[in-house]
């Protein structure tokens, strides 16, 4: 059994399509199918169910997915520490994150300082946070949604207070703070369904005692704060800019819940990197260290 087999596998498992798979890997058609058929030989049990063009893992293949996903991980695992231990510094680190807004400066920041260090990123989607275990590669979640699974560890960085936006001469623009059961006949403007923050958001006004009538949906922070602005509706936001910036007026959210605790969360049976840890110790310290972060944003953050 050979590396580049699980690979091969694993990529045919996820895509369930020889032709996507070889298109994926960038080889022939004809020489993926040989080397998945060389593995169900060294197996002697067929991993797919074949039928025409389709193809699903069957029972042994989802047995042997799992393991095989296992195995990548460790190997992967023991090249990083082996650039570790040899003082080969790749400067790899997997960044999980819910919204840019939150960490923008202090990554432009630790970019600066390392410039030998790739932060590779993505967007979390709320299926990333139900299928943790397809997600191994992921040094860090910068998140507000917490993960209640055993196995991870956190350090809250903020706890970010919590506004609802509307636009100027609206009839609650002139309040000093509002209850959301104020709002639930107010038409919403927001993420979009199934988005974490969007869930979150909506448990906010569940526990108010109503469901938001939303009018407006986008991915886009800046598409949120303008659709306030133009008289959509209200939506709830964060801190990181204030009313002044964004043309709005922002009214503290009196309810209990009207904080999001902002943390960075990682796997403990991870090995993490030189470059991973010198990150850890980074974010932690830049939001303990009111210096690092300037005058506005720190008017906008609720720092604890």
């Amino acid at each position: 059994m050979e590396l580049l087999q699980l690979k091969y596998f694993l990529t045919v498992a996820k895509l369930e399509h020889i032709t996507k798979a070889a298109q994926e890997l960038h080889i022939a058609q004809p020489a993926l199918s040989r080397t998945i058929h060389r593995l169900e030989e060294d197996l002697g049990v067929p991993l797919f169910d074949r039928k025409g063009r389709q193809i699903r893992l069957n029972p042994f293949g989802k047995a042997f997915e799992a393991k095989a996903k296992a195995a990548i991980h460790l190997l992967e695992e023991g090249r990083r520490e082996i650039e570790d231990l040899s003082g080969l510094k790749q400067g790899r680190i997997h960044l999980a994150i819910m919204n840019m807004e939150q960490v923008r400066e202090p990554l432009q920041t630790f970019l600066a300082e390392h410039r030998e260090v790739n932060l590779q990123m993505f967007q979390l989607s709320m299926e990333d946070f139900e299928n943790l275990e397809t997600k191994r590669e992921v040094d860090f979640y910068l998140t507000s949604l917490p993960i209640h699974q055993e196995g991870f560890s956190e350090i809250p960085l903020i706890r970010e207070k919590l506004y609802l936006a509307v636009p100027h001469g609206h009839k609650y623009a002139n309040r000093k703070a509002i209850n959301l059961s104020e709002v639930s006949a107010e038409p919403f403007v927001g993420y979009k369904e199934n988005s974490p923050l969007r869930i979150m958001n909506d448990d906010l006004c569940a526990q108010a005692g109503f469901r938001p009538k939303m009018v407006c949906e986008t991915e886009d922070p800046a598409n949120i704060a303008g659709l306030v602005r133009s008289g959509f509706g209200v939506a709830i936001v964060g801190g990181c800019k204030s009313g002044e910036e964004l043309d709005l007026v922002k009214l503290p959210i009196e309810d209990l819940a009207g904080e999001r605790i902002f943390r960075i969360i990682w796997r403990e049976d991870r090995y993490l990197s030189q470059a991973a840890i010198a990150f850890r110790g980074f974010i932690v310290n830049y939001f303990k260290d009111e210096e690092t972060i300037g005058n506005a944003v720190r008017k906008a953050l609720m720092l604890r």
